[in-house]
């Protein structure tokens, strides 16, 4: 089955009433401004010409948003898979890599207050005390570099900004035990400033065993889809001179026995000329919620702390100066019932990073004038063991097989950008990045606890350097050492209260490993992929600033972009040659101080020359990107009055995705049809205090956050997304 939609047909029907959110919420009579940094200085949005996508701190409480994969809803374009919080794959304009091999870092590059995020473990985290969300759409790898082919994602904290004592205290009650409780406290003098911030969640989980095979069986697994876990986040501002600011961060994150690791099976067929899953059955247990294993495990573990470093100095000469430097420290374990309750069948991971990153940029800008360079490193070192166990792994034997890998990982850039103001009107944009990714990997599979001869524990059943050791003529298998450019070119048109843009841009994005002793040595490695992008849009604002209307288009023509499948029945990623086009519309609305009304489209149209089949010789040809709906609406409807000494607020928001496959390969059996999400709250609110009751997912849709087609084996798993939600939030200001 193949999806085709015909984008002039959602142009001429849609255009009109479009975007992403932008509003200013209670009390609000005129638009205010949005100060995004996409281009790493603050810059009123409506000057970018870049399709960027923001949602305040307080556009996140009135959606209660208190999960970083949560703002996908409210973002034209952005899409997300995950099947527990260690694994999130972020997906813009279609642009992503569904690969859950812990070795990878994130396809759509993930920033938190300008550290780079370096691993998609790290991704799905507790969002609390937030200053703003920015989505920027398309490559940027001139200002950012790393992984930033499709488009980035920032997430900015609260600083210790003010003098003054502040904070607030927030909580939340919902079903399934969700409990989550929030809060920050600030202050300082005019020199030295702290903030303090934290939340803590629990959540049952919402994936529960159901009966299976009959009504006299039932599963005694334990739930999934929950939370247990807490956050703290410290940010420290001196002003060590009256030109030069240090802002010191810290935080920490541990998440204890998270309920996951449970799946939804539907048994499917193998079609024989693609080796993908089809005609798939009912759940086995007869409802998405519920998971047929009677495993008892743990779920996930996962702690990390960060620690930041950021100068900021400014000449007498008006040249500022910029540096930014990180150290993180993540573990994470995570273990699952990868046979789903029809076979017993453990399958854990264990992951250890750490990064360190720095980031030097020297500035300046005049009225015509505006340039900034600098250099980046960046340093991974990772260390995971994938532990795959189960009946008849080897021969006739039982036990385990421990696949460990460790990847030495080193970046270095040196970037810089320049915009000149060509005249009153016109203003060129030219940035150029250098980058070079020297990478080395190491290998091993090991059998361990077998039942039979001839493996005795530590047996080595796969070494990559023993491989290449006799195999000569793939002697650099394990390097990877590639160098390459990033550019951008773009000009600029400046109209009364509105901006015409027109962009070139090339991005990279490096190569990697598909770690396994099933993938061949010639597919071992995956090489560098490279996108020319070319983009217009239109940014207007109206009715004396009451009214935003933004709008671009864009193509993609990708060369050996990164695709994933489960070649050979393994995690494998294929270079293959890739197309993209659509684009974006967003309006944001206020008619008068009683209404925010915000509005978005996204249309999508992509093909990919070939995905591999489980099989030689077999697999799927000009396919879809996975998690492309040809369209998607989202949109928020907020009515608020003054009322009993405050004001109250009533809200509906959601968003409508057309038909979309999960996975590349297109399989019959990774399509989710077009299904719309509305969420609904009510709200009273002071300058103190503010009580919220919502419901989320109010018709009760049924949809997918994950798919794995594992129709080789006769079934396939999936993770759907919460049904309806009821709750209540409160909030103490002070």
């Amino acid at each position: 089955m193949k999806i085709k939609k015909d984008l002039r047909i959602y142009w001429g029907t849609l255009s009109a009433i479009t975007i992403g959110l932008g509003a200013n919420y209670g009390y609000a009579n005129v638009l205010e401004e949005v100060l995004v940094t996409a281009q790493k200085r603050e810059e009123n949005l409506q000057d970018v010409g870049l399709s960027v996508s923001a949602l305040s701190g307080d556009q996140l409480q009135a959606l209660n948003l208190n999960n970083t994969i949560q703002v996908t809803q409210q973002i034209p374009g952005l899409q997300v898979s995950t099947y527990m919080p260690g694994f999130t794959i972020f997906n813009l304009r279609g642009i992503s890599q569904n690969n859950f091999q812990d070795n990878l870092e994130p396809p759509i590059a993930v920033y938190v207050d300008d550290v780079y995020t370096s691993n998609m473990n790290a991704v799905n985290a507790q969002m609390f005390d937030m200053n703003s969300v920015e989505v920027l759409r398309g490559p940027q790898g001139t200002l950012y570099g790393r992984n930033a082919t499709g488009g980035l994602v920032h997430y900015r904290t609260n600083q210790a900004d003010e003098t003054d004592l502040n904070g607030y205290i927030r909580a939340s009650v919902g079903e399934f035990g969700n409990q989550a409780i929030e809060g920050a406290v600030g202050g300082g003098s005019e020199r030295v400033r702290l903030r303090v911030a934290g939340m803590y969640e629990t959540h049952d989980g919402y994936i529960k065993p159901g009966f299976w095979a009959g009504p006299d069986i039932e599963a005694s697994g334990r739930n999934a889809g929950g939370a247990d876990g807490y956050s703290l986040r410290g940010n420290l501002q001196v002003d060590v001179t009256s030109n030069t600011l240090l802002t010191l961060g810290a935080t920490y994150l541990e998440d204890d026995r998270v309920p996951t690791g449970q799946y939804v099976v539907r048994f499917a067929d193998q079609n024989p000329e693609t080796s993908f899953g089809q005609n798939a059955g009912a759940p086995i247990t007869g409802d998405v919620h519920r998971h047929a294993s009677d495993a008892n495990y743990p779920g996930m573990d996962r702690d990390s702390t960060t620690l930041s470093a950021k100068l900021s100095h400014a000449f007498d000469n008006g040249l500022s100066l910029d540096y930014i430097g990180a150290w993180n420290d993540m573990y994470k374990y995570y273990i699952e019932d990868a046979g789903g309750g029809l076979v017993y069948f453990p399958f854990s991971t264990q992951a250890e990073y750490e990064t360190i990153t720095h980031e030097i940029r020297l500035s300046a800008e005049n009225e015509r004038l505006k340039w900034q360079a600098g250099a980046y490193f960046l340093d991974i070192d990772y260390s995971g063991i994938a532990v795959v166990a189960g009946p008849a792994i080897v021969g006739d034997s039982t036990g385990e097989v421990h696949q460990a890998a460790a990847i030495d990982s080193e970046n270095w850039s040196i970037f810089g950008e320049v915009e000149l103001a060509l005249s009153e009107r016109v203003t060129a944009i030219a940035g150029l990045r250098w980058s070079q990714d020297d990478k080395t990997i190491r290998y091993r599979n090991t059998a361990e606890n077998f039942s039979e001869a001839p493996l005795p524990d530590g047996t080595i059943l796969f070494d990559l350097a023993d491989q290449i050791a006799a195999n000569p003529s793939y002697a650099n298998v394990d390097e990877v050492d590639y160098g390459d450019w990033a550019g951008r070119f773009q000009l600029n048109y400046a109209l009364e209260s509105a901006l015409l843009y027109a962009s070139v841009n090339r991005g990279i994005k490096g190569g990697n490993w598909s770690p396994s002793s099933s993938v061949s040595l010639d597919d071992f490695q995956h090489k560098e992929e490279v996108i020319w992008s070319y983009e217009t849009g239109y940014k207007g604002v109206f009715m004396d600033g009451a009214m935003r209307f933004n709008a671009g288009a864009f193509y993609y023509d990708y060369e050996d972009y990164q695709a994933f499948s489960l070649t050979g029945a393994t995690p494998q990623i294929t270079n293959q040659d890739a197309t993209v086009y659509g684009g974006e519309v967003e309006l944001v609305i206020l008619p008068n101080s009683n209404w925010d009304i915000s509005l978005g489209l996204s249309l999508l149209e992509s093909e990919v020359d070939f995905i591999p089949g489980v099989s030689p010789g077999t697999g799927a040809y000009d396919t879809e990107l996975p998690q492309a709906p040809a369209m998607s609406f989202n949109y928020l409807v907020r009515y608020n009055v003054d009322l009993m000494g405050g004001n109250v607020a009533f809200q509906l928001d959601g968003v409508h995705n057309d038909d979309q496959y999960f996975e590349g390969s297109n399989a019959e059996v990774s399509l989710q049809e077009a299904y719309s999400v509305a969420n609904l709250s009510v709200g009273y609110s002071t300058d103190t205090f503010s009580l919220t009751a919502w419901v989320k997912n109010a018709g009760d849709e049924d949809y997918l956050l994950y798919n794995l087609d594992i129709a080789y084996a006769g079934f396939i798993e999936q993770v759907y997304a919460p049904p309806r939600q009821y709750g209540v939030t409160a909030q103490l200001n002070f």
